[in-house]
């Protein structure tokens, strides 16, 4: 089997978010829970962001423009977000200010009204996530704090429960779709009788503080499961809440992941302060590449060997016919135990030049002189015929013939097929650096990546 020098990614979209290994075999083993909020339903079901629904729910109310919810409400709109910083007026305080001016029940029932999905709402999103949270037995485990049923809707066989009375997580029964917040009753009137409901501080605070049901699940669910956030920002309440009350804090927590809109430093930062590795992507066209790749992999999960047999029918071609990220998604295989097993019974074996992408010093070899390169007379660079989608560019040239002979520098952080990772622990793979097939001064076009 195959190694690496640091944890390996891979995307399953060419400009989608890079998933890490340790993530992508822990769902495969189904010991993986999707965690949902409000971006999922707004998706494609189409249900309203927090500030049309904070809207909605005061005009249904009747609250006036000297309201101090309502205020709240429009600073908060107006207020620019600071990097690293997000919302300075949390969600919840504006519902909690509601409580001072109406019934908490004509507050709670018309939430669930604004939720209510208006005419067939497309459940796209929603089938994505529970295909992915279905174990190896087809037992779909999914949390979420939406108040809305569009995940029964897409499936009605799936059981559902409300708080506080939850299903433990490492009871053998556990699964479904948890409302952890509390869920609609099914005519949408309002929450659901007998259950908790939580949108204000006040519920909140009980919920993760005071009676502490929340917290007291999420803990047992980290017991026993690696947990991804789907359609929160880190400064959304439920984060800000659960994850305080879990005292979690940078590198204290592996097994809690969250996809983020965007890719800034500070915005992604604000997870990792709170122990949560964030996994950030770019948010044109309607957060597509999150949608993209999440689709993608749904269909690996729900057909793992039709999807590995496709990816090792483009591999056949050879690393040269194929994209970047595709060979990112060989070298995922080869650094896991499954797709190390998929790659050696392959039949017809892979091309022998897939060695040298699972070699970092082939990848980031110095371009070769003219006369091996190709029919415009230009030097050879085995970095744009090898290189995965996550390998960092070497320096640019000064001029070709100059960089035809520059030694280059590898990133520390490159991936290495031929180092050991954990996986190759107690296993007869050991260290394949003395490998025949490929050895580090074998001319690149024996194997005829060059021709």
């Amino acid at each position: 089997m195959f190694g690496t020098k640091v944890n390996n990614h891979m995307k399953f979209v060419e400009n989608g978010p890079t998933i890490p290994d340790d993530l992508l075999i822990a769902r495969d083993a189904g010991d993986v829970v999707f965690f949902c909020g409000a971006g999922v339903s707004m998706a494609y079901a189409g249900l309203p962001d927090f500030f049309t629904l904070s809207d909605t729910v005061l005009n249904a109310l009747g609250a006036g423009r000297t309201s101090t919810a309502r205020q709240l409400l429009d600073q908060a709109r107006d207020m620019r977000v600071i990097g690293g910083v997000g919302g300075l007026i949390p969600a919840d305080r504006i519902f909690g200010l509601l409580e001072r001016e109406f019934e908490t029940s004509d507050i709670r029932d018309e939430v669930i009204k604004s939720v209510r999905p208006k005419g067939v709402p497309r459940l796209d999103a929603h089938q994505i996530l529970s295909d992915l949270s279905a174990s190896r037995s087809g037992k779909v485990r999914l949390v979420t704090t939406n108040f809305d049923l569009l995940f029964e809707a897409g499936d009605a066989t799936l059981p559902s429960v409300g708080p506080p009375d939850l299903i433990d997580p490492k009871a053998d029964n556990f699964g479904g779709i948890i409302h952890l917040h509390g869920r609609a009753a099914n005519d949408y009137n309002g929450p659901r009788e007998s259950e908790e409901f939580v949108v204000s501080s006040a519920d909140f605070g009980r919920a993760y503080l005071a009676d502490g049901w929340a917290t007291r699940f999420m803990r047992a669910l980290l017991e026993r499961f690696v947990v991804v956030f789907v359609g929160y920002t880190a400064d959304d309440p439920p984060m800000r809440y659960l994850l305080e009350a879990l005292n979690t804090h940078a590198g204290s927590r592996s097994q809690l992941y969250a996809f983020q809109s965007g890719t800034d430093r500070d915005t992604l930062a604000m997870w990792e302060h709170r122990g949560v590795r964030a996994i950030g992507y770019d948010t044109a066209g309607s957060h597509a590449a999150l949608w993209d790749t999440l689709a993608a992999w749904a269909e690996r999960a729900r057909n793992p060997d039709r999807w590995h047999e496709q990816l090792l029918q483009q591999a056949a071609q050879g690393p040269d016919k194929v994209s970047a990220y595709i060979r990112g998604q060989i070298a995922h295989l080869m650094s896991t135990p499954e797709g190390a097993r998929r790659i050696a019974t392959t039949d017809p074996p892979l091309p022998a030049s897939w060695l040298l992408v699972a070699d970092s010093r082939q990848r980031y070899r110095k371009p070769e002189p003219e006369e091996f390169g190709n029919k415009d007379g230009l030097a050879f660079d085995p970095f744009e015929t090898l290189r995965l989608d996550t390998d960092a560019p070497p320096k640019a040239p000064v001029s070709n013939d100059a960089y035809s002979y520059r030694d280059r520098e590898i990133p520390s952080d490159a991936w290495d097929g031929f180092a050991n990772n954990k996986h190759d622990i107690g296993t007869t793979a050991g260290n394949l650096r003395d490998y025949n097939a490929c050895p580090p001064s074998a001319p690149l076009e024996q194997f005829g990546v060059i021709a």
